[in-house]
Order: structure tokens, then sequence, then C-alpha cells
């Protein structure tokens, strides 16, 4: 092993590129290398990126260089959600560049929840480990290895190619090459396709024509009709049944036998999709029932408090009245008050106790008044609380409902 360098580009302002662009050379074995990226894409709604020698051009005829490498787009706001991917590659003339055309989608790229792009700045790192010489078992057919951290995460490995995304026969063979556009919207006529042709199973055993060739492709087939089965049900009635294991365990079984990178990316994406809808979706059904419930219960309540204070109230108006009524009789007495001493006496007794009666009304009052607000706040809290949780269900309905339009169902 003659070097091993590590390199660190930050590129500002990424959002605003259009073009292709080199970040600084770096020296790796004694040699110059750079990146190359495509903030657009190349050709593909991807970012691309590339290992580039960037001493192409002052190398003799015949030139070889052996080389492994990562690149990395760090996740600025959580480390381990970092997109990394490795290759091996002998870099010489006509091929003076590798790397990966799919390294992540840029929709997902440019999302500000997902910690990528931050002050619009796009860390990427860089690792290049630099041999003496081509070793054997360079020759054979290289593909991307990636960390585990994204593998672990639904990200698949997409397969290292040139700028030009050329598949070359000494390294990436044709059934790669579909990486480069994915040519059918409709997955599961796609995969029907590839089962009939052979394409499939071929892939998964290497040997055209074998009874495991028939095998697999009546098992993809199954498959196929079970997940066409799920996708027309509901998300609900898919947690009711508690059939997402089942959806997952279907589809994973095509990201196991599908050889194109872009499919697999589609379906390890909704596995992960799965994973969160199988908690999502029974904790929103969940906070709909109880939101339902409280509101059921509320309003019976409600109309009991509601009609507990109209009672008071007349209770109120009539000890209000009586209250007069004691007044006027007491001014009346009052000019009498020495011949009926006895009277006025039993009279401002009287009046107390009303007094009393009213005060003790007025607290229990106040205090049913206070329960009723707080009965229509936890309405009105219930009510929002249901309202949110249809909503997250109505947009994890949408988002079902966009796999099935992108898997083309």
């Amino acid at each position: 092993m003659l070097d091993s360098k590590d390199f660190t580009w930050r590129i500002a302002n990424f959002s605003k590129l259009e073009e292709e662009i080199y970040s600084d050379a770096f020296v790796a074995g004694g040699y110059r290398w750079r990146v190359l990226c495509f903030p657009k894409g190349n050709e593909v709604d991807f970012l691309s990126l590339y290992l580039d020698f960037a001493d192409w051009e002052t190398m003799p005829a015949g030139w070889s260089k052996y080389v492994e490498f990562s690149i990395t787009i760090v996740n600025q706001v959580n480390g381990r959600l970092s997109r990394k991917f490795c290759s091996k590659h002998v870099f010489k003339e006509q091929e003076e560049d590798w790397g990966f055309t799919s390294f992540i989608r840029l929709d997902e790229l440019h999302s500000r929840r997902k910690g990528f792009l931050v002050d619009d700045t796009l860390v990427i790192k860089a690792r290049v480990t630099m041999e003496a010489e081509v070793p054997k078992s360079a020759g054979g057919p290289e593909v991307a290895e990636p960390e585990s951290e994204n593998e672990s995460k639904g990200v698949p490995s997409t397969p290292p190619l040139s700028r030009n995304k050329v598949a070359r026969t000494s390294t990436i063979t044709s059934p790669c090459s579909s990486i480069v556009k994915l040519t059918s919207k409709n997955l599961i006529a796609e995969l029907s396709t590839m089962t009939s042709s052979g394409e499939l199973t071929s892939s998964v055993n290497g040997i055209p024509g074998s009874n495991a060739e028939h095998t697999v492709s009546g098992l993809v087939q199954q498959q196929l009709e079970k997940l066409n089965e799920f996708f027309g049900m509901s998300l609900e009635a898919i947690s009711e049944a508690n059939s997402f294991d089942q959806v997952q365990q279907v589809v994973l079984k095509f990201a196991e036998h599908n050889s194109d990178p872009i499919k697999k990316m589609v379906l390890k994406d909704l596995v992960s999709r799965l994973v969160e809808f199988r908690d999502s979706i029974p904790r929103s059904l969940s906070i709909i029932e109880t939101s339902s419930d409280v509101e059921k219960s509320t309003v019976q309540a409600t109309k009991e408090l509601e009609g507990k204070l109209v009672q008071r109230q007349k209770q109120l108006k009539f000890l209000e009245s009586e209250v007069s009524r004691i007044e006027e009789e007491e001014m009346k007495v009052e000019a009498e008050i020495q011949l009926l001493g006895a009277l006025r006496e039993k009279l401002v007794n009287e009046k107390n106790l009303t007094v009393g009666e009213m005060e003790v009304a007025n607290r229990e009052a106040s205090k049913e008044l206070g329960e009723l607000k707080g009965k229509q706040l936890e309405r009105k809290q219930a009510s929002e609380n249901r309202l949110r949780a249809k909503e997250r269900l109505a947009q994890s309905n949408a988002s079902w409902k966009l796999f099935k339009e992108n898997l083309g169902l």
C-alpha cells in the first residue's frame, strides 16, 4: 500500500449550482485526485459523484492505477445518517474517472428535514487508498459496497460507473446499466416481464432455463399477486389485519431478487415507510377512536352541566327577588321597630339565612361554570386531536397512494 488520503470538500451555495464542478486536487500515492460533482445529476434525478484522476494528461501510454476509494456526503444534523459508498477500480486511459451516477435522490438531498444541506452548504468526504500494483482480484466485476449504516437504513447500493455511464465489459455487466435510466414506471409489469423472460431468475441463479429459474419465477409471480392485492387495501385495513409484516416480506423478496438498483431503491424505501406505517397507522386510528369517545362523553357532560347552570340561574333570580322583597319588608317594619322589634329580628334572621343560601348558590354556580368551561376546552382539544389524526392518516394514505403510483400499480 503506497498511500491513503482523506479529503473534505465543502460546497457553498450548492442549490444555485447548475453545471458539473471539480474539487481542489489532493495527493494520494504521489498523484493528484479530484472529486467530480454533478449538482443536478448526470442525466438522472440523483446527485452524481465521481473520483477523478487529475494527472491523466501527463501519464504515459498504457498507464493504470488501482485504487480503493469511498465517497461520503455528510449528514450535518446526525452524522450516523451520512451516506457513504465504496468501490475499487483500475484507473487507466479512457477511464480516468469512476464513481456513482445515482448517489442520492435530489429531493432527499435538498429536503430541510434530512440534514444533508445546512445553510446551503454540502460537505463531501473522500478517502483514496492506492496500491503499489494492480491485485489479481482487481480484474473481476466491480460493485459498490455501501457502509452498514446505509444498508441498515434501507439505502440501496449503487453500481460505480464512469461519468459517461457506459457499462464497460471489464467492470459493469449490462443488467447493472439499468441504473442509468429507469425505463419502466410500472414496477409490477416490469417484474412480471423479468420473470417471464428469465432475466430475474438468471440474475439469481446464473443458469438460464434451470429448474431453480422456474421455481423462483413462480415464487416471484405469486408474490406479485400478493403485493397487488395489498395495494388494493387501505392502510387502515392492512393495520387491522395486522399484515404489515406480510407486506414487508413480499417487498423484501422483490428487493432480494431484483437486479435493478433503481427498483431496489423504490422497494427498500417502501420497506422503511412500511415500518413507519406499522407504528403510525394504529396510533392514528387509536387517537381517532379515543378522541371520538372523549367527544361523546364531553357532549353528554356538557349538556348536563348546561342544564344545571340553567337551573342555578333560575334559582339565583328567585333568590335575588327574595332578597329584594325582604329588604322592602324591612323598610316597612323599621317604622314600627319599637313596636315590632321581635318581628324585625325574625326578618333579619330570615334575610341572613337567605343571603347565605345565595352565597352558597353563587359558589356552586361558579364551580359548575368552571367545570363547564373545562369540559368545553377538553371537548375542543379532543376535536382538534381527532382532526390532526385524520390529517395525518390522510397524509399517510396519500403517501401510500404515491408509492402505488411510483410503482405504477
